[in-house]
């Protein structure tokens, strides 16, 4: 069994303080476009904490969630459409490349190739139903569309 240390022990290593602490949007900002770069460079959490001086691995990635919120605040309509299509385009070069797995019964890529589905229906917003439609929606059920419709204007007529 390994040797255990007492949390007031001067053997006891420290933690380092985030530099997240005294928030500086500038400071922020540098710093969650490296540690986005080192996540993208296969780099774990854990190392780009250790690496950068951050106190927890969860502030990693709140790093880079505050960067891509403060830049999703600042972006034109035009802008959220190009970047929204060009993660379509990523997920369908993905989706390209496990297709032909996923179609010869590889369950690993069929499962895959699903999540890239359900990604690509939930950010363009396919998933979500048309309210116009389901408001405007009318079932005629027994008689003709056109009595049908005779059968309310006399109706409202009354």
């Amino acid at each position: 069994m390994g040797k255990v240390t007492g949390i007031d022990s001067p053997g006891r290593r420290r933690t380092k303080v985030s530099k997240l602490s005294g928030f500086d949007p500038q400071l922020a900002g540098e710093q969650a476009t490296v540690v986005y770069g080192l996540l993208l460079s296969g780099k774990s959490p854990s190392e780009i904490a250790e690496e950068l001086g951050i106190a927890h691995t969860a502030d990693v990635f709140r790093t880079v969630a505050e960067r891509f919120q403060l830049d999703a605040n600042h972006l034109t309509n035009d802008e959220r459409d190009s970047l929204l299509a060009l993660e379509v385009l990523r997920l369908n070069a993905l989706q390209s490349a496990y297709w032909k797995e996923a179609m010869l019964g590889d369950v690993v890529s069929a499962r895959f190739v699903l999540d890239i589905i359900r990604t690509r229906t939930k950010i363009t917003g396919l998933e979500q139903v048309d309210p116009v439609v389901q408001k405007n929606l009318v079932l005629v059920m027994g008689e003709k569309e056109d009595e049908y419709i005779a059968s309310l204007k006399r109706a409202s007529d009354d």
